[in-house]
């Protein structure tokens, strides 16, 4: 009996903790209150916030290259890509070596090992791998949102009429679901991107643009899912009825009712979904579907794949970019699982 007690004290308190923090808060301030209780999660969003960062700053350093002082060490106004950013030490004939342009083509000896002027060492090809690692994340990153972000969105339209109209409507879509589902969804990408990597020349993205479609096109389903499963428990509920009573059009009911109260699980799978996304396109460049000549940690690591055991350097920092960002998606988003139902703990 006493345990019973103290269980119920333990609910009642931790249920006014909830009171106080939802009282005069938002629901995503909720959630990072809950995300900050949570270590792992935090150092998950502190990586991802690194890691973005330095996807903007290069952004702003290539497309406004000439504001920030870039010179051209090779004194040719004619040749517009070699470029780098340097400092030099105060009564010294000596410099320290920032960042290059990630095409800048080091003269001399082309291939070093991580030393004082190029910290990350240099590639066969005569470039700064620092460089490249940096300029690449935001090509790297951008594919991973645009192309989970364009699936999830697919998978969230998709569902919801399944789910609000059911019928015939939903099983075709559920036996669609089904058949992709059936298949070896990186064997069936891989197939896919194969056949129509011809076409990417004419088309404006190249390879990448067909990838995030055929990424979208067979990636809905999961999405697709969860939202069709929290549609089936909201369709019937007083408030949507009293819409339709009111004579609502079912999609303002869709868009303005009952998508939004299905965006946390897909915020959650969007989240997690980022990591495997960059992870697919990073497996795609890595046997050889990529654009090689892109700047993407992906397509670095498949150019240096055979360099592992000759030059550990070239492929191991453009991997651990793609595991860092891996890691810190993954742990956000289950961070933001638990912050966003505190139930599923």
């Amino acid at each position: 009996m006493a345990t019973v007690n103290e269980t119920s004290v333990d609910r009642e308190a931790r249920i006014l903790e909830e009171i106080k923090l939802v009282e005069g808060s938002n629901l995503w301030a909720l959630v990072m209150r809950r995300m900050r209780k949570d270590q792992m999660g935090m150092v998950g969003f502190y990586i991802v916030a690194f890691l973005v960062i330095i996807a903007i700053v290069a952004f702003i350093l290539q497309q406004y290259d000439s504001l920030f002082g870039l010179n051209n060490p090779a004194g040719d106004p004619w040749d517009s890509i070699n470029y780098y950013i340097e400092i030099w030490i105060p009564g010294t004939q000596k410099y320290i070596r920032l960042i290059a342009h990630p095409k800048y083509i080091i003269p001399g000896s082309q291939t070093m090992p991580p030393n004082a002027q190029y910290p990350l060492g240099t590639d066969t090809r005569g470039y700064d791998i620092l460089s490249r690692t940096f300029f690449g994340s935001t090509l790297s990153l951008v594919l991973g949102f645009i192309g989970q972000l364009t699936t999830s969105t697919l998978g969230m339209i998709i569902g919801s009429f399944s789910g609000y109209y059911g019928g015939i409507i939903d099983d075709i879509v559920q036996r669609i679901n089904e058949v992709i589902s059936a298949m070896p969804g990186f064997i069936l990408f891989i197939f896919i991107v194969a056949i129509f990597r011809d076409m990417s020349s004419s088309i404006p993205g190249g390879i990448y643009m067909i990838v995030i479609v055929i990424f979208a096109l067979i990636g809905w389903g999961g999405t697709s899912l969860i939202v069709r499963s929290t549609i089936l428990s909201l369709k019937n509920t007083e408030f949507i009825e009293a819409e339709r009573a009111l004579g609502a059009r079912d999609r303002r009911i869709i868009f303005r009712h009952i998508i939004p109260n299905s965006l946390s699980p897909v915020i959650v799978i969007t989240t997690l979904g980022i990591a495997n996304t960059l992870m697919t396109i990073a497996a795609l460049a890595f046997f050889g579907l990529g654009d090689q000549t892109a700047v993407t940690w992906g397509d670095d690591l498949a150019y240096h794949r055979d360099n592992l055991l000759t030059y550990w350097w070239m492929p191991t920092w453009p991997a651990l970019m793609i595991f860092l960002t891996i890691l810190g998606f993954n742990l956000m988003g289950d961070a933001l699982r638990d912050a966003l139902d505190p139930k599923l703990k």
